[in-house]
């Protein structure tokens, strides 16, 4: 009679789940990084040639960043359910701090976007009198 051995359960040795932390914060900075410059490269954004001097759309980079950085807060989530916790914090941090950058990039997209309230200006000649009473309440009569 043959026995096949228990699948394994416990946590995955220390060594290794630092390891494997260490390697997907290299490899969620490099997509973070690719995707940057895939979204720049969507806004117009020229890379080796000359500054056209038009403000560039930041929205494209933050889409690109805010896909990647849930895709590291998935990857966060499924080292947790393997009971890496190392990983698990590492990747939710890079998750979070992604997506943080992403927000803010569009939000600061869209102040740039909105336009500026009108200033006050001329709207006419004033009348002396607060509410059109009589002479009492008229300046200057």
């Amino acid at each position: 009679m043959t026995t096949t051995p228990a699948p394994r359960t416990g946590r995955p040795h220390p060594a290794a789940d630092l390891f494997l932390a260490l390697t997907l914060l290299v490899a969620d900075g490099m997509a973070a990084l690719i995707a940057s410059l895939r979204g720049l490269d969507a806004a117009g954004y020229a890379f080796l040639g000359p500054d056209t001097g038009t403000p560039i759309d930041f929205t494209p980079v933050a889409i690109a960043l805010g896909v990647v950085g849930g895709l590291v807060v998935a990857t966060a989530w499924l080292a947790h359910r393997y009971r890496a916790p190392n990983t698990a914090a590492l990747q939710l941090l890079a998750g979070l701090v992604l997506l943080l950058i992403a927000g803010l990039g569009q939000l600061g997209q869209y102040g740039e976007d909105r336009s500026p309230a009108p200033e006050p200006g001329y709207s006419g000649p004033r009348s002396p009198c607060l509410s059109g009473g009589d002479n009492s309440e008229c300046h200057g009569s």
